[in-house]
């Protein structure tokens, strides 16, 4: 019997693995738009800091706000803010990545010295400059965490793109008159698809970790919102008399990231 590319592909532990533990968080992601246990905000007078089990599962945080509510309101924040940038990145890193390298000179030259402005502070510190600038919200931390992130997919784009420029394959297509825009999309892209595949679970990763830093800093999503990075500062001061507070929103997190990293070593193993 053949095996299908998508078994084979699912044949990979890390892949296999990865693709397990991050569909968890997207059916939490689904649901939390459709029903949680109890509303995110809610206090429950006299319930502050409840162990977990019984009425509430995971417990409650010190105000008597519902933990398992909170995290599953927060993964539209933290798997969200992930997957939007990953998307973006992907569109606007390669976009510019394969126009580089198609075009070169001073077209690769001009978005080579803009990527590499962006890149000479480390990603963290420029996040914090831009959201320290515009000011903490949901948009703006986007948009900070999409900057830092576009420069990386760029690079590894326009790097693969360069060598397929130097194939007989482009100089074929230009002979026979293709117009520009039909090679990129038609013959250079299919053939940078590798990398863009294995950046895109990578950005998503980065995205995700910036985003809890940026809260967990007092720069990320404002409150009443409860973005995990968030709920890990609020409750680090709560570490010896409800620790759970504390470790549950960071395993969320460690297992989120851990699932993007696995499908990128994964797909990188399996189309390498």
């Amino acid at each position: 019997m053949a095996v299908t590319a998508t078994q084979k592909l699912f044949r990979n532990k890390n892949v296999l693995y990865g693709t397990l533990l991050f569909a968890f968080f997207v059916v939490a992601f689904i649901v939390s738009f459709f029903w949680t246990p109890f509303a995110y905000n809610e206090v429950f007078d006299g319930m502050s800091l409840q162990p977990m089990g019984g009425k509430f599962l995971l417990g409650t945080d010190d105000l008597g706000r519902d933990l398992l509510s909170r995290l599953m309101v927060g993964a539209q924040f933290s798997l969200g803010i992930g997957l939007v940038v990953g998307g973006i990145a992907v569109v606007i890193g390669a976009g510019l990545g394969l126009i580089a390298a198609f075009y070169g000179k001073r077209v690769d030259q001009t978005l080579t010295q803009v990527m590499n402005a962006l890149q000479a502070m480390p990603s963290l510190l420029l996040a914090l400059f831009v959201v320290a600038i515009l000011g903490p919200s949901v948009t703006n931390t986007i948009i900070s965490v999409t900057l830092v992130s576009i420069p990386t997919m760029y690079r590894l784009v326009r790097s693969q793109a360069q060598v397929e420029m130097a194939k007989e394959y482009i100089q074929s297509a230009k002979a026979l008159g293709a117009g520009n825009l039909r090679i990129i999309l038609r013959h250079l892209l299919p053939n940078c698809i590798t990398p863009i595949l294995v950046q895109s679970a990578v950005c998503c990763s980065e995205a995700i970790l910036n985003t809890a830093a940026l809260g967990f800093l007092g720069l990320g999503i404002p409150a009443p919102y409860p973005e995990w990075g968030t709920m890990l500062a609020d409750s680090k001061n709560l570490m010896e008399t409800a620790p759970h507070l504390m470790w549950i929103p960071g395993l969320c997190l460690l297992l989120l990231i851990l699932s993007t990293q696995l499908i990128s070593d994964g797909l990188r193993d399996h189309l390498s």
